[in-house]
C-alpha cells in the first residue's frame, strides 16, 4: 500500500503499548524501505530524537529493535556508534530498569546485523569489550533473560573478543545457578556451553574437546554431590566414587526449616541437570567426547530410590526430599532422552540398562487403588512412557523392549482403561424340594456370599463420597497410548502371540465401547478428550500393520471402526484421522497390482515434449535457467547431437529488411527438431586412372577421412502475417537425405526477400553455384520426401528422438 510510510511519525508518537502493534502492521506493507534516502534519514533521526529523552526512550528502543534487521547498511554504519553508546549507558544501570531488556535486545540485533558488513564488524568488535563490563552478578533479576540472550549472541559470533572476559562471564553465569525462572535456566545452560569454546580450539580442536570433557565431568560430579544430599537419610544400593571434582558454585544458603532446605537443594539440582541436558544437545565445533556410562549412572542413581522407600524414614527433611523426588526423576529422564537423540545407535549396547530402568520407574509409581479418581505420579509416568516411545522410535528393532513387554503392556492397559462403575448382584435360589441338611448348607453359603458382597461394597468407591471419574487422567492415557503405538511399530512382531491377542481384544473392545457411547449423551471423562480418541485409533491401526505371524490382525474390526468414526465422531480432527487411517487400511485390503508398461508412441512423445515447452508454467519454473542460457549464448542457433554440428548459414537465410518505422523485424525460432542421418556414401569410379592411382597409394583413403559434410540449408519463405515456416529437408547430390531439420518460426509483419544477386556478390562464385544447385535439389527432394515418407530411415529417427530426450532431461536437470 502506497503512502503508508507517511504516518511513521504518528506511529512513533503513540503510547508504548501500541507501538509494537503499529510497527507490525506497518511492516506488513514493506513500503517504508522503498522511500528515498532522505526520507529514511528523517525516520531514523526521529528515532534518535526519541532516544535522547528519558520519557520517550522506550519507544525509540522498541522502534529501533523492530527496524534494525531490515535497515540499510549505509544508514546503520553512520549511526551504529551512537546507538551502542546509548544502549551501553542504559545497561550500566544509569537508566530505568524496564529499559535494560529493550537495550539488550537492540544490541543483539546490532550484533546480528554487523555480520553483513566489514565496517559494522569492526565497530562491533571495538564495542563488545565495553559492553562486557556491564555484565555483573549484581544486575536486576528482571534483566537476566535479556542479558543472557545478548551474551549468547556475543559468544556465538564473536568468541575471540569475548574470550578476554571469560572469568567475568563465568562468575555471572554461576551466580544464576539458583534461579527459578525456566527461561533463565535454559539460556544459562546454553551460555555455559558457549563458554567452553570462546578461547580457541587449538590444533584440530583438541582444546575444545578437552574443555568440554572437563565441563562434562565436573557437571556430573556436582549432580552426584547434590544427589548425595537428597538421599542422605535413605539407604542406597548405588556405588559411587568419593573423589568428586565439582564446579565452583556459590555456597548454598542453609536454613533451619527442613522444607526450605529441601526446596533449595532440589532447585539447584534441577538446574544443574538442565545444564547437563543442554550440554548434550547443543551444537559444538568438534565432536564431543561423550562418556555414556558416566552419564547413565546419574540417571540410574536418581531412579534407584523410590518415594515409598524414602517414606520409610519419617524424618521431616527426608519426607520433604521424597515429596520433590518425582521432579528430579522427570528431569533425569530428559537427560536420557538427550543421550538417545544424540548418540542414537551408540546407546544400543546399554539397552538392557535402559529397559530395566523403564520397568523399574513404572513399577515404583504403580498404585493399586486408583480407580475412579486422579492417579498418582501422572507427570513421572507420562514422562516414562514418552522416554520409552523415543527409545523404541530411535533404535527400532534393536530396542530390546520385547524383553519387558509383559509388565509394560500391563501398565499401559491399566492406564488406558476408563473407570467403570461396579454393581453387585445377589441371586436367591429356590428352596423347594430341599432337605433340611441341604437348606442349612445353602443358608451358610448365602450368608458367606452376603458378607463378601458387603465387604466388597464397603471397600469400593460406590459407597464413598468422592466423585467417581477419570478427570485429570487424560494426559497419562494419551502418553500410554502413544507409547503403545511406538512399541508396536518397533517390536510388534517380537511380542508373544498370547500378549498380542490379549492387547488386541482389549483395544478393540475399548474402541467399540468408547465410540458407541459418544452420541448417546453419556460423558466418559477419559475419552471425551479428542486427542485420546485419536491415539486410540492410532493404537488400533498399529496392531493391524504390525501383527505377529501366529496372531492375525483385527483388520475387519479396524475397517468397520474407521469407516464409522470418520462419519459420526463429533470432533473434526478425529474424523480426519479416522479417514486417513481408513485409506491406509484400504491398501491392505485391496493391494495394488503390477502396472503393465506400454511403450509410448513416437508421435505422442513428440506432442508431449512440444506441449511441455509451450506450457505457460514452463517459463515460470525454469525462468532463471533460461535467462542464464540466453545470456551465455544469445545469438547462436547451434545444436550438437552425436558430434554432428548443424549451423545454419546466413547466406542461405533470407533476411527481412527494416519496415517503414525503422524497427527491424525478427524471426523468432520456437522449435528446432534435429534428426541425424548417416553421412552420405561417396562413390568413386576406380576405372578412372587417377582414382585408381590414388586408391593404390592410399591418398583416396585420406581424402575420405578429411571429407566434411556440408550443413543443411535453411530457407525461410515469407508469407502472410503470423505464418509458420518450415525448413525443407536437405538432401545431397546423390538424392540421399543428409539431415532432417524442422524449424518453426513466427515471421515478422513484413518479410521481404533480399535480392539473390546481392548475396551472390558477397559469396564466391563457386559457393554461389553450389548453394543454388543445392537449394533446387532441396526443394525437389523435400517434396519427394513429403510425398514418400516411407523413404525415411526409422532407426535414424529413433536415435534422434533419444538424443533429443536426453538433451531435454539435461536442460531440466
Amino acid at each position: 500500500m502506497e503512502g503508508v510510510s507517511k504516518i511513521f511519525g504518528g506511529v512513533m508518537d503513540a503510547k508504548e503499548g501500541n507501538v509494537r502493534n503499529l510497527l507490525s502492521a506497518l511492516d506488513e506493507h514493506q513500503s517504508l524501505w522503498t522511500e528515498p534516502q532522505h526520507e529514511l534519514q528523517f525516520y531514523f533521526s526521529k528515532i534518535g530524537t526519541l532516544l535522547g529523552t528519558a520519557p520517550t526512550r522506550d519507544r525509540g528502543l522498541i522502534a529501533l529493535s523492530h527496524l534494525v534487521p531490515q535497515c540499510p547498511l549505509d544508514i546503520l554504519e553512520e549511526k551504529l556508534q551512537y546507538y551502542v553508546s546509548v544502549c551501553s549507558k542504559i545497561c550500566n544501570q544509569k537508566g530505568h530498569v524496564a529499559s535494560i531488556p529493550l537495550a539488550y535486545n537492540v544490541l543483539k540485533q546490532l550484533l546480528l546485523k554487523s555480520l553483513e558488513s566489514s565496517d559494522l564488524n569492526k565497530l562491533a568488535i571495538s564495542a563488545i569489550p565495553k559492553l562486557m563490563d556491564n555484565i555483573t552478578s549484581s544486575i536486576d533479576p528482571s534483566t537476566h533473560a535479556s542479558t543472557l540472550d545478548f551474551l549468547e549472541t556475543s559468544m556465538l559470533h564473536y568468541p575471540g573478543v569475548t574470550g578476554s572476559a571469560k572469568t567475568r562471564i563465568e562468575d555471572f553465569l554461576y551466580s544464576l545457578v539458583d534461579s527459578e525462572d525456566p527461561l533463565v535456566v535454559e539460556r544459562t545452560g546454553r551460555c555455559l556451553v558457549q563458554l567452553q569454546q570462546i578461547r580457541g580450539g587449538g590444533q584440530h580442536g583438541s582444546l575444545h574437546k578437552k574443555t568440554w570433557d572437563e565441563y562434562q565431568c565436573k557437571l556430573v560430579d556436582t549432580v552426584h554431590d547434590l544427589l548425595g544430599k537428597v538421599f542422605a537419610h535413605t539407604p542406597e544400593t548405588f556405588d559411587l566414587d568419593e573423589n568428586l571434582e565439582c564446579l565452583k558454585l556459590p555456597k548454598l544458603v542453609i536454613d533451619d526449616e527442613p522444607v526450605v532446605i529441601a526446596r533449595r537443594v532440589v532447585n539447584r539440582l534441577l538446574n544443574l541437570i538442565s545444564y547437563l541436558e543442554e550440554a548434550i544437545v547443543q551444537p559444538y565445533p568438534v565432536a564431543k567426547p561423550f562418556r555414556p556410562m558416566k552419564l547413565l549412572n546419574v540417571v540410574i542413581r536418581g531412579h534407584s530410590v523410590s518415594c515409598q522407600g524414602m517414606a520409610k524414614n519419617t524424618i521431616q527433611e527426608n519426607l520433604a526430599f521424597g515429596m520433590l523426588l518425582p521432579q528430579i526423576q522427570v528431569q533425569l529422564l530428559k537427560v536420557l532422552d538427550a543421550l538417545v537423540l544424540v548418540l542414537k545407535s551408540n546407546m544400543i549396547p546399554f539397552g538392557n540398562l535402559i529397559t530395566d530402568l523403564f520397568d523399574q520407574c513404572l513399577k515404583g509409581t504403580l498404585t493399586s487403588n486408583a480407580k475412579g479418581r486422579k492417579k498418582n505420579y501422572i507427570a513421572l509416568r507420562s514422562k516414562a512412557y514418552e522416554s520409552i516411545g523415543l527409545w523404541c522410535e530411535t533404535t527400532k528393532y534393536a530396542s530390546g523392549i520385547e524383553e519387558c513387554t509383559d509388565s509394560l503392556l500391563e501398565h499401559i492397559v491399566k492406564d488406558v482403561a476408563p473407570f467403570e462403575s461396579e454393581v453387585t448382584l445377589q441371586v436367591n435360589a429356590s428352596r423347594q424340594k430341599l432337605s433340611a441338611k441341604a437348606k442349612k448348607k445353602l443358608q451358610k453359603e448365602q450368608n458367606a456370599a452376603t458378607s463378601l458382597a458387603k465387604t466388597h461394597s464397603t471397600n469400593s468407591f460406590e459407597n464413598s463420597k468422592h466423585l467417581q471419574s477419570d478427570f485429570g487422567n487424560e494426559t497419562l492415557c494419551l502418553a500410554a497410548l502413544r507409547c503403545l503405538v511406538k512399541i508396536l511399530n518397533a517390536a510388534g512382531c517380537f511380542i508373544k502371540p498370547i500378549m498380542q491377542k490379549l492387547i488386541q481384544e482389549k483395544i478393540v473392545s475399548l474402541c467399540f465401547s468408547v465410540f458407541s457411547q459418544l452420541n448417546t449423551g453419556i460423558r466418559q471423562n477419559l475419552y471425551f478428550e479428542p486427542n485420546c480418541r485419536k491415539a486410540l485409533l492410532s493404537a488400533l491401526h498399529a496392531m493391524i500393520i504390525n501383527p505377529h505371524h501366529l496372531c492375525p490382525p483385527p483388520l475387519q474390526y479396524g475397517v468397520h471402526l474407521f469407516s464409522v468414526v470418520q462419519v459420526q465422531d463429533p470432533s473434526g480432527d478425529v474424523r480426519a484421522r479416522a479417514s486417513e487411517l481408513c485409506r491406509s487400511t484400504e491398501v491392505l485390503v485391496h493391494p495394488r497390482k503390477e502396472v503393465f508398461y506400454f511403450p509410448v508412441e513416437e508421435n505422442a512423445f513428440k506432442d508431449m515434449m512440444a506441449a511441455k515447452r509451450k506450457h505457460p508454467l514452463n517459463s515460470q519454473f525454469f525462468s532463471a535457467k533460461r535467462s542464464y542460457d540466453a545470456n551465455k549464448n544469445p545469438n547462436s542457433f547451434e545444436k550438437k547431437v552425436n558430434n554432428v554440428e548443424v549451423e545454419p548459414t546466413m547466406a542461405d537465410v533470407e533476411e527481412p529488411v527494416e519496415d517503414s518505422e525503422g524497427h527491424e523485424p525478427i524471426a523468432i525460432v520456437e522449435e528446432v527438431t534435429i534428426v541425424d542421418k548417416k553421412s552420405p556414401d561417396v562413390v568413386y569410379n576406380l576405372n578412372d586412372s587417377e582414382n585408381g592411382r590414388n586408391f593404390n597409394s592410399g591418398k583416396l583413403q585420406k581424402s575420405l577421412n578429411n571429407k566434411t559434410v556440408e550443413s543443411s540449408t535453411i530457407e525461410i519463405v515469407s508469407g502472410e502475417e503470423d505464418s509458420e515456416v518450415e525448413l525443407v529437408d536437405a538432401v545431397d547430390v546423390l538424392g540421399k537425405p543428409k539431415e532432417n531439420v524442422e524449424v518453426k518460426a513466427i515471421s515478422s509483419e513484413k518479410n521481404v526477400k533480399k535480392n539473390d544477386n546481392s548475396e551472390c556478390s558477397e559469396a564466391s562464385p563457386k559457393r554461389q553455384s553450389e548453394a543454388g544447385a543445392q537449394a533446387e535439389n532441396n526443394v525437389t527432394s523435400g517434396k519427394k520426401l513429403k510425398q514418400n515418407p516411407e523413404m525415411q530411415d526409422v532407426d535414424a529417427r529413433v536415435d534422434s528422438l533419444v538424443a533429443e530426450f536426453v538433451d531435454e532431461l539435461n536442460d531440466d536437470v
